[in-house]
């Protein structure tokens, strides 16, 4: 692989090198060509995306929902992500500025109380300190009292603290209430930015 920071960094490239994971993934993102009812939002994410830093610094959050699969909600989340990084690698060292949240994977195993996974505690502890998170898949399974409890503990301290975040989901407001509860689903679609998706499945 080709990494665009080789001609300023003489480390080899490596799975513990944040730059090389970031440039991994990059080589994954497939482009997202827009069908046309959702040009707009394309165009509102793109606006996003251009100064992103500012969505972050200001604690904005986004929610991109769509009732179709596979056309692009976490793609468009992982790429704000990414330009994120980029605007800020620079001077950063190996502080961790921001994590993805597979939702369904992330309850589960908060639910393994024997799990002594040690990447994973660092970033559970991580999670309320980053910049930024995505929540990736939020409301697509069933969840217990106690899954509840800790997305709901995570998400709310994350937005009084003024820390942004970008959710990802099938369910608008009335099943997003239905699946996560009223005030966790309020803080969601109330503090974020909507952008829903209706193009067909890419995939």
């Amino acid at each position: 692989m080709n990494c665009l920071y080789k001609e300023v960094c003489d480390l080899e490239c490596s799975d513990s090198c944040i730059r090389y994971i970031e440039m991994r993934a990059r080589q994954n993102i497939i482009t997202l060509v827009p069908d046309d009812c959702d040009y707009s939002v394309f165009c509102t994410l793109a606006d996003i995306k251009s100064d992103i830093k500012a969505f972050v610094e200001g604690g904005d959050n986004l929610y991109l929902v769509s009732k179709n699969t596979g056309n692009g909600k976490t793609t468009w989340a992982i790429k704000l992500m990414l330009k994120y990084f980029d605007e800020v690698w620079a001077g950063n060292g190996l502080r961790c500025r921001g994590l993805f949240i597979h939702v369904p994977t992330f309850l589960l195993k908060c639910k393994d109380f024997d799990n002594k996974d040690p990447e994973f505690n660092d970033m559970k502890s991580n999670l309320l300190l980053v910049d930024l998170v995505v929540w990736d898949d939020i409301g697509s399974t069933g969840m217990s009292n106690y899954d509840l409890s800790q997305l709901l503990m995570y998400i709310d301290q994350r937005i009084l603290a003024g820390k942004s975040n970008i959710f990802t989901g099938n369910l608008m407001y009335s099943d997003l209430e239905k699946s996560l509860g009223s005030r966790l689903a309020s803080r969601i679609w109330n503090t974020s930015s909507i952008a829903e998706l209706k193009g067909k499945d890419k995939r």
